[in-house]
């Protein structure tokens, strides 16, 4: 199934139907569904594919060359360099629009920076009545770095749990949020969960056997990223399944401030660790905490690593059974967290949200009178505006004492509008009735995803 994550699809189209020379940048994280996207942007048009190798500027010119020629005329054998493609394309386009992807530029613009310069001129020299679109596949992590820079970009996100039921929905509530909480919503992880076998026996097969798919692929993808780095594995297992202070890491590791920061930040860049501020400060601030965002990695950490003597010696299935899936259902309270802040996100998108959501993410920081740190695990901020909320991972009804311990976070927020929300697994206790719909809701697991069922509906394209 492909679901277009974003509108991305809709949004690439409507850029190709305007029409004239079209230059956009597609950024993606690997996993993320880039292929399948392209795939779908392809049909019923025109289109030239190009994948750039990581080899010499001039081997790339002539792989270019040599499909153009192929492809299309053989005339392109004649050019001595990218501009004279370029300007032939344009060229070929004003008889039939022409789509041109070239994937994994970012190996063209490291030996060349004029590469996108190059790029940019065709928009003024290019003929009249020419219709090129081109589209530039960038690696993810460089989307903050370059999207100010560029006229049209597009970074394509992973999937939010609720566009991720729509894969399994023969899985229970709680089987789902094990899926996404494992996978992050990354599509190339989730296939392996498609199965119909009973989650246990997919978590064993996965990661506690030595011929496990997942089991050896995290050893192997360390490697390939650091070449086996124990510094970057031991920030690994030092994060686990926690959010962690940069001190606590430097505890854990030894590592001296400026040098965990610097790894870190390396992690980051492969998509790996998050770092988190609260929603109230800019990305310059110093109350960081860091996190392993790659499902896969995190539970890898959490209930493989510990365990990787008693795997190799056969005894994977009695190491999942005694210690890891007794405490998985306690585990699921962080993805329950997430899901609540993707349906903040969902409420922005479908226009129910109380204001225009700047930042959605938690909040913590020192109580002015009492000298202690306080957490709210959901908050989204806009200036002068914030909302908080709790999240209740528990079978019990949810009663008003939950909002009055809520409500004791609003000194520390001084002239701002304020507003509640409350997301629970099961239900409210009557009372909630009389004050939600004001500057209180109240959420359950099965009503967000009723809600964001309708929703999708009506606005989400599906594709078998």
């Amino acid at each position: 199934m492909f679901i277009d994550k974003g509108k991305l699809l809709f949004q690439l189209n409507q850029q190709y139907q305007k029409g004239g020379i079209q230059i956009v940048s597609l950024y993606a994280h690997p996993g993320m569904g880039k292929t399948r996207l392209l795939q779908e942007f392809s049909k019923e048009k025109q289109v030239l594919y190009f994948k750039a190798s990581p080899v010499l500027y001039e081997k790339n010119f002539r792989l270019f060359k040599n499909l153009c020629a192929r492809r299309l005329d053989e005339q392109f054998q004649t050019t001595k360099k990218f501009s004279e493609i370029f300007r032939l394309l344009a060229k070929s386009s004003l008889s039939e629009p022409l789509v041109l992807i070239l994937d994994d530029v970012s190996c063209l613009i490291s030996q060349n920076k004029r590469f996108p310069t190059m790029l940019h001129a065709l928009e003024k020299k290019a003929a009249s009545g020419a219709n090129l679109f081109i589209l530039l596949c960038k690696p993810g992590h460089l989307y903050e770095k370059e999207q100010k820079k560029e006229a049209h970009t597009m970074l394509l996100p992973k999937f939010s749990f609720f566009e991720m039921q729509a894969f399994y929905p023969d899985r229970t509530l709680e089987e789902q949020l094990l899926i996404y909480r494992i996978t992050g919503g990354n599509p190339s992880y989730m296939q392996a969960f498609t199965g119909k076998e009973s989650m246990d026996h997919l978590l064993l097969h996965l990661f506690f056997g030595e011929d496990g798919l997942f089991y050896r692929r995290i050893p192997t993808l360390t490697r390939t990223y650091y070449s086996g780095s124990a510094v970057m594995g031991s920030i690994l297992a030092a994060l686990g399944c926690e959010s962690r202070k940069l001190q606590e890491v430097c505890d854990s590791t030894d590592l001296t401030p400026s040098a965990a920061s610097s790894l870190l930040s390396s992690l980051s860049s492969h998509n790996l660790v998050n770092r988190i501020i609260p929603v109230t400060e800019d990305q310059g601030s110093r109350r960081t905490l860091y996190e392993i965002s790659d499902g896969i990695f995190r539970f890898w950490y959490t209930f493989v690593y510990p365990y990787q003597s008693e795997i190799e010696a056969g005894m994977g299935e009695n190491i999942f059974h005694r210690f890891v899936s007794p405490v998985l259902k306690d585990w699921l309270k962080a993805s329950f967290e997430e899901v609540c802040r993707d349906f903040l996100a969902l409420e922005k998108e479908m226009g129910t949200a109380p204001f225009d959501f700047e930042q959605i993410g938690m909040w913590w920081g020192q109580h002015p009178t009492k000298k202690r740190t306080e957490y709210v695990s959901i908050a989204a901020s806009a200036p002068k505006e914030i909302l908080l909320g709790s999240c209740f991972w528990t079978d019990q009804w949810i009663d008003l004492e939950a909002l009055h311990d809520l409500r004791k976070h609003a000194s520390l927020f001084p002239d701002t509008r304020q507003w509640y929300y409350l997301f629970s697994k099961s239900d409210f206790v009557s009372g909630f009735e009389v004050i939600s719909g004001s500057h209180v809701k109240v959420f359950t697991l099965e009503q967000m995803c009723r809600e964001a069922r309708e929703y999708f509906k009506k606005h989400l394209t599906y594709i078998k």
